[in-house]
């Protein structure tokens, strides 16, 4: 019998568990920042190692954490919410995506899902028993969600429109007035809105992060999730959160309370030591990413590999048909011949085998020697054809 070949997530651990077994390996795929965490973090889990390590909390969080979420979101997002009944802390975004879908999402629901898109999004929809409604961007207007697509995707069993920007995998930003016209859609057709904001305070040149809940009608109909890992370099401290109307967290709370109960202790005191210590940190990690993506794009540019502009977040989803072959294929060949891990786009969306997703989370010399090798790796593959 053959081996079934990998897809979505399985794939994308099939090719870390490979990269792991290189001493010389330039990950360019993984959405981890290089950066330490910033030692007044880890000085405050220290300290609740010692002082709170045995404490349990309630499901939706310490209350300190959970005010200072509040402060968070309301000058960062401009949106307003009440600490006690309107906000969960959760383990890191991607229990709190999955608990957004549940919370929402019955078996036989549809979820608007413009594409490509993070690809746990489609394994939480599966679990959900929902069923994903595709609206396809392009390459050649950077990704961009065009409302009237969204529009036109709705059907009677429509529940939920899931907007992600900055985008994952494509880095697409939603602009002001598309989200606008996004939330009207959604009030005429009485839609529930996911936002996923993980990567706002990472958006470049002059584009703009708009959180739908901070429009005028949309508090009342979105959920909004994010997470301490990519702001912080906290993806192994596993903390995020959720916030949204009171009525729409009680059930969030619920399925939290059933499935894990309360985060990490310690990773709690660590975020509120994120959320209200200093945050020159994320100032200069912001100001390093905005360095290495023009210096990918520019190495992009050089070799003549055509993408969409990376408006946000922290990834280039760059266009590898030239090569004649699937992206899981280029993925698997740069990795085994060039110790190089970047992420096939079939592993996002099944229509994207033409695309690669890579990311500028390593250290400038090791992204040129990075981006050198995998040319080398497509040149050897174009030399075959």
């Amino acid at each position: 019998m053959s081996k079934k070949k990998a897809q979505g997530t399985n794939l994308l651990y099939q090719l870390i568990g490979e990269a792991r077994s290189y001493d010389d390996v330039i990950i360019m795929g993984r959405g981890d920042p290089d950066f330490d965490t910033p030692a007044h973090i880890v000085a405050a889990a220290k300290n609740a190692m010692v002082n709170h390590h045995a404490d349990y909390t309630p499901p939706e969080g310490l209350l300190a954490l959970r005010e200072a979420i509040a402060e968070r979101v309301k000058r960062v997002n401009n949106i307003d919410v009440d600490p006690v009944t309107e906000v969960v802390v959760t383990n890191g975004g991607q229990e709190a995506l999955f608990l957004m879908v549940l919370a929402v999402l019955s078996p036989g629901d549809e979820m608007i899902v413009p594409e490509p898109n993070y690809n746990t999004y489609a394994d939480s929809l599966a679990f959900a028993g929902g069923v994903k409604v595709e609206v396809q961007t392009y390459a050649e207007t950077d990704f961009r969600a065009d409302p009237a697509d969204v529009a036109a995707a709705i059907t009677d069993r429509s529940r939920a429109l899931l907007l992600v920007s900055p985008n994952n995998p494509a880095a697409s930003v939603i602009s002001p007035p598309d989200m606008q016209a996004m939330l009207d859609i959604a009030i005429s057709k009485d839609l529930i809105i996911l936002a996923d904001d993980i990567y706002d305070l990472f958006v470049y040149d002059d584009f703009e992060h708009v959180s739908p809940a901070s429009l005028p009608g949309g508090k009342e109909r979105t959920l909004t999730l994010n997470a301490l890992s990519k702001a912080y370099s906290m993806t192994g401290w596993r903390l995020g959160w959720i916030v949204g109307p009171a009525d729409m967290m009680a059930r969030v709370k619920e399925l939290k309370a059933a499935i894990s109960g309360g985060a990490s202790v310690i990773s709690q005191h660590a975020g509120i030591a994120a959320l209200t210590g200093p945050q020159d940190a994320v100032e200069m990690m912001a100001e390093a990413y905005r360095r290495r993506r023009r210096l990918v794009l520019d190495a992009l540019d050089a070799m003549g590999m055509k993408y969409g502009l990376p408006q946000g977040g922290q990834f280039v989803f760059a266009d590898i048909g030239f090569t004649g072959m699937d992206s899981g294929e280029v993925a698997q060949r740069i990795l085994t011949e060039q110790h190089v891990l970047a992420y096939p786009g079939s592993a996002f969306s099944k229509d994207r085998k033409d695309y690669l997703r890579m990311t500028f989370l390593q250290p400038e010399d090791q992204l040129i020697e990075g981006l050198e090798r995998m040319k080398v790796a497509m040149l050897n593959m174009m030399a075959e054809r």
